[in-house]
């Protein structure tokens, strides 16, 4: 077991967090991260202070071996001696994985799962709350959210807000897909965006089963200042799309789609 692990193991008994231990030892919460990955030793004083904290020996805080059924198994290694990462089972139905890889600071994969709030922060993270570059979870955020929960330049989820694209049964975005989307562009049973397409849209542009908006396409009711129900009134709509050219590419997404409608 290496001096990092020990105090890892140590921090984790005590029931401290990176920040709490930090606090107390008057250095920095990626001082004490360093530490905890071999990335970095603590100067001689603050050994000190972690036996003093921790009720160890400087032989147990750098040179002693863990055992008991809370211990973490040792890290695994290459044939040329890399460290990949460390293992933990700390208690019944959780299981953690940090990869020894670091990316700006934070781990390539975390891995941290279990019954209770566990915590996983990385470029990869995968836990019950999930934050990182690309983040899984029951709650995530991340560049790329994917969970329960999501929030993200990209999200996906039960409940995904997304800055530019968000996919869920409830979604934000610019562009936006689901039960119930909000966004720019939306897709869903209730879409509401400045061109909303769905079974409920309102919008500048909506087409839908029911439409409102500036321009509606609706193929039961539609109901704005230029309000068309599809297929009864379809020769209208493309009457007055032809006689707006102006409108470019939205005249012929709102024709295709009213086309559609018209069966």
């Amino acid at each position: 077991m290496t001096t990092g692990q020990k105090i890892y193991e140590s921090r984790r008994k005590a029931g401290l967090t990176q920040e709490e231990l930090a606090d107390r030892l008057g250095v920095s919460r990626q001082a004490v991260s360093k530490w905890e990955s071999d990335a970095a030793f603590p100067e001689t004083e603050k050994i000190l202070e972690l036996c003093k904290l921790f009720s160890l020996s400087a032989d147990e805080l750098l040179f002693g071996q863990s055992s008991g059924a809370g211990a973490k198994p040792e890290a695994q290694e290459d044939g040329k001696g890399v460290t990949w990462g460390r293992i933990e089972h700390t208690e019944a139905f959780h299981y953690e994985y940090i990869s020894k890889k670091r990316v700006f600071g934070l781990p390539l994969l975390h891995v941290n799962f279990g019954l209770g709030f566990y915590r996983a922060k990385g470029i990869f993270a995968f836990g019950n709350f999930a934050t990182g570059f690309f983040s899984y979870g029951f709650l995530s955020i991340g560049l790329i959210a994917a969970g329960f929960m999501s929030l993200g330049l990209l999200a996906f989820g039960g409940i995904a807000l997304g800055l530019l694209f968000g996919a869920g049964g409830v979604s934000t975005g610019l562009l936006a897909f689901g039960g119930v989307a909000v966004g720019v562009m939306t897709f869903g049973g209730l879409s509401i965006g400045y061109v909303a397409v769905g079974g409920a849209a309102i919008g500048q542009y909506a087409i839908g089963g029911w439409a409102q908006g500036w321009l509606a396409v609706g193929n039961s009711h539609a109901f704005g200042e230029h309000a068309f129900v599809v297929p009864a009134q379809f020769s209208e709509l493309e009457a007055f799309l032809d006689a707006r050219p102006s409108l470019g590419w939205l005249g012929g997404f709102v024709r295709s789609l009213s086309r559609a409608l018209n069966g």
